[in-house]
């Protein structure tokens, strides 16, 4: 039988690489994100691939804790179960210390780390009645050292982190494992064009969104007697 899993932030990026790749593999896949133009443009794409009973798309707001709540209900509702998590939502705010805007350091705070933790309460009930799941966290490099005018950014996923090492230690005792994934840079909409034109004129390199989803894809076929706590991949 064929596992389920939910992405958060399914319609760009290393999200929607996810999502394409576990599809591909014969997973079932929910996703969802809070662009619903972006969601429309996913369902239509993944129509012209994939059978229809396989995945599901929704618009949904990780922080809003009420349209995760439906959104948990609804997979649940068409696959019966919820095995893989993949909290993959979030976005950056970068400014320096003196100039920052604790409005957006807030609403950084609420997708970040807020929305992950919501999201999480609610798939861990599903999981924890069927002895055994699987958490995949995607944190950044930002998670393990951090850079000028990066700090609120830093902030957020240094706390994934912590959050992710406690959440790992207590659901060990129910089967279920928590799995962190520390990305360099990738290149996806997170970077503005300027910025990636800036980076490759000076000879750096970025991954691609697919080099990300084999290592969630790694994670999820991992062997049950295995325990793949933490990646670090970075640009060659």
């Amino acid at each position: 039988m064929a596992k389920t899993v939910l992405i958060s932030g399914g319609t760009s990026g290393i999200g929607k690489a996810a999502v394409m790749q576990l599809l591909e593999e014969g997973f079932n896949v929910a996703t969802f994100s809070r662009d619903e133009l972006k969601c429309m443009k996913l369902q239509e794409e993944l129509i012209k691939q994939f059978d229809k009973e396989n995945f599901m798309v929704s618009a949904a707001d990780i922080t809003n804790e009420e349209e995760l709540k439906l959104f948990v209900a609804a997979t649940q509702k068409k696959f019966k179960t919820i095995d893989i998590l993949i909290n993959n939502a979030g976005f950056g705010y970068f400014e320096k210390c003196d100039k920052f805007d604790i409005g957006k350091f807030q609403n950084m705070i609420n997708t970040n780390l807020i929305g992950i933790a919501q999201l999480t309460k609610l798939a861990v009930a599903k999981m924890k009645e069927n002895k055994s799941g699987l958490i995949i966290n995607i944190a950044s490099m930002s998670g393990r050292r951090s850079y000028p005018e990066g700090e609120f950014y830093s902030a957020t996923k240094y706390g994934l982190m912590g959050y992710s090492d406690g959440l790992r230690k207590e659901l060990a005792k129910h089967n279920i494992k928590v799995s962190t994934i520390c990305p360099g840079v990738v290149d996806t909409n997170f970077f503005t064009t300027q910025w990636k034109i800036d980076r490759t004129e000076s000879g750096e390199s970025m991954m691609a969104p697919g080099d990300i989803s084999r290592v969630i894809s790694m994670i999820c076929n991992q062997s049950e007697h295995s325990n793949i706590q933490h990646i670090e991949v970075l640009p060659f």
